[in-house]
């Protein structure tokens, strides 16, 4: 396996390197996603306290995870019941 990357990142205006076994563009990129979310969080609630904000942030994003993987879990489910009425239907 290779060595991971040092990457660098900007979150909410601290620069952090972090060793990145994926590509450095898109460790980049979710890092720019969640700068995004840490200030969205700081702008609604106009809060000075890094820690806060990064908490809070985090919690929006897991219950974005959340609702994501229920939501792929519900299609899934829609799908794989779709393929069992049509195995039914074409079974001889």
């Amino acid at each position: 396996m290779a060595e991971p990357a040092v990457v660098k990142i900007n979150l909410f205006g601290t620069e952090y390197q972090v060793a990145s076994q994926v590509d450095a563009g898109y460790t980049q990129e979710v890092a720019r996603y969640v700068d995004a979310r840490m200030r969205e969080v700081a702008s609604s609630l106009s809060l000075r306290s890094v820690s806060t904000i990064a908490v809070l942030a985090a919690i929006n994003l897991a219950d974005e995870l959340r609702k994501e993987s229920e939501s792929n879990e519900r299609l899934d489910q829609a799908a794989d019941a779709s393929a069992d009425r049509l195995s039914a239907i074409t079974a001889p």
